[in-house]
């Protein structure tokens, strides 16, 4: 009698394999930044002689610099939300960030068939292929 593969668990045994001949991971503790202590409130300085009304200028827009770590916290946040159906959202948002690349390395095209074979289930095939057909 044969054994039935389990191709799902060929596919993380691999990308395991590939990722731990790539890059060693980076030990959580070092990844991990303090938060800075609160600084302490001054309390503003008023002037007794105000002959002209300052000049008010729009404050500048605040560009919040993008990580790692908020992004795994928005992630977080969105799977307390969705409960179960976050895995999905999330598919999409590996598979878009994916298709951004102009050029696109071997990486993300096993990237993008892996996101497509969790999101398809059964007829995983048939939807790989109608996707690189569409591209």
């Amino acid at each position: 009698m044969s054994k039935k593969k389990n191709t799902l668990k060929d596919l993380d045994d691999f990308l395991k394999q590939q990722a731990a001949t790539l890059v060693s991971p980076a030990k959580l503790s070092e990844q991990i930044e303090t938060p800075p202590p609160p600084a302490a409130e001054a309390a503003p300085v008023v002037s007794p002689q105000v002959t002209t009304p300052p000049v008010v200028e729009p404050a500048p827009a605040v560009v919040e610099e993008v990580t790692t770590a908020k992004i795994l916290e928005a992630i977080k946040t969105l799977a307390q939300k969705e409960g179960t159906t976050v895995q999905y959202k999330l598919y999409d948002v590996i598979l878009q960030a994916a298709e951004t690349k102009v050029i696109s390395s071997a990486e993300d095209k096993m990237l993008i068939n892996t996101v497509l074979f969790l999101k398809s289930g059964d007829n995983w095939k048939d939807v790989i292929r109608d996707y690189w057909r569409n591209r």
